[in-house]
């Protein structure tokens, strides 16, 4: 006998369905007659209460939203009056939105990915060898004035932007990074946070209730808030039953 496929996560239509419940706009139809999956405040406010969601899970480090992806290529230096691969340790590159600034120009790609809110960690390997990835070390405070090498080796995240001080080669990057949720668009994409269901929808129906009962407003944003806090508490349960063991201070430095 055939088994059916399932799966934890739920679509945008359970959301809206449950959201519509709660605001007793289901009275004709359990398509409602106001916040209906047509009208044109639904998804804006959907959305909204999505993303709110997703960070209050993000800053209480749940996990959900850590992603990595591959950022090339991450061309040589290109510093004014000393061509490719000049070292200068007074100048620096970035990565952004745009694209990537070699010192003289705007290249793209690679750039940062749309969805990304804040870079966790960052390794670098040479463009086309299978070698293991090398981890680079964050300097929160400003990059030390260092000349360039084969390698990037540091890195610093300052004003929307990854700035490093380049290296005399070609290289990747891998970026481990903390993302927003999705834009949904229709509904039946997939939430894929275990979970969401509940929160989400009382999260929409206070931002859908604000403008008309305040008082029954501020009553689901809290509900939505116990829902997202027994989310957190399970992340937490499971956090600390994994055993966790600290990188030695000097490991990642300057190579």
């Amino acid at each position: 006998m055939p088994v059916a496929q399932t799966t934890a996560y739920a679509n945008v239509e359970s959301v809206s369905t449950l959201a519509r419940a709660l605001v007793n706009d289901m009275l004709v139809s359990q398509g409602g007659e106001i916040l209906t999956d047509a009208a044109p405040f639904t998804f804006p406010m959907l959305n909204s209460a999505a993303r709110y969601f997703g960070r209050k899970l993000a800053n209480n480090s749940v996990k959900t939203f850590t992603l990595e992806t591959v950022l090339t290529p991450v061309t040589p230096v290109n510093f004014p009056n000393l061509g490719v691969g000049g070292a200068d340790p007074g100048q620096q590159v970035f990565i952004g939105d745009t694209g990537y600034f070699n010192g003289s120009a705007i290249s793209y790609p690679p750039g940062l990915p749309s969805s990304m809110r804040v870079p966790l960690d960052l390794w670098e390997r040479t463009t086309g060898l299978l070698e293991q990835w090398l981890p680079m070390k964050e300097f929160p405070d400003g990059l030390p004035s260092v000349p360039q090498s084969y390698r990037i080796r540091f890195w610093e995240w300052r004003n929307e932007q990854i700035w490093m001080p380049g290296a005399t080669q070609q290289n990747d990057l891998k970026l481990r990074f903390e993302s927003d949720v999705a834009q949904f668009a229709t509904v039946n994409d997939t939430i894929m946070i275990r979970g969401a269901t509940d929160p989400i929808a009382n999260y929409l129906a206070a931002l859908f209730t604000n403008s008309r009962n305040p008082s029954a407003a501020a009553s689901f944003s809290a509900a939505a808030d116990d829902f997202t806090n027994q989310i957190i508490l399970s992340n937490v349960h499971a956090a600390q039953r994994e055993t966790v063991t600290r990188v030695a201070y000097n490991r990642g430095g300057g190579r």
